[in-house]
């Protein structure tokens, strides 16, 4: 999931999205603590018949990083999963970090409107 901010202040279109992230924190929490779904969860919730793991590409951005904890300065990295695009603002936020946004590419620019 990736919010496309384009003005400064409040951006009350994140609740959701923060709701529905504090559920799965929560959720986390007591799986670490091994409080596991019941059967009673289990049986209230969507089941899948055939399931099989896959993966999928997440939105993300490509460039030459400065300051990255792991990846030397000058050198091409690619961002953990994309979930604020604020380039206006000269910032993003992946799931992992806060990012400062420097000059963009200009050959690949997304459509930011």
């Amino acid at each position: 999931m990736t919010f496309i901010i384009n003005k400064d202040g409040p951006a009350p279109g994140l609740e959701p999205e923060i709701q529905r992230l504090r559920a799965l924190v929560q959720d986390l929490e007591d799986i670490r603590r091994g409080k596991h779904p019941d059967n009673a969860a289990l049986a209230t919730c969507p089941k899948i018949h055939d399931w099989l793991g896959i993966t999928r590409p997440d939105p993300c951005l490509t460039g030459i990083m400065f300051n990255h904890p792991t990846i030397g300065d000058g050198r091409q990295g690619v961002t953990t999963g994309l979930w604020v695009l604020a380039p206006k603002l000269g910032y993003a936020r992946t799931i992992t970090r806060l990012y400062a946004l420097g000059r963009p590419d200009r050959s690949a620019l997304l459509d930011l409107r």
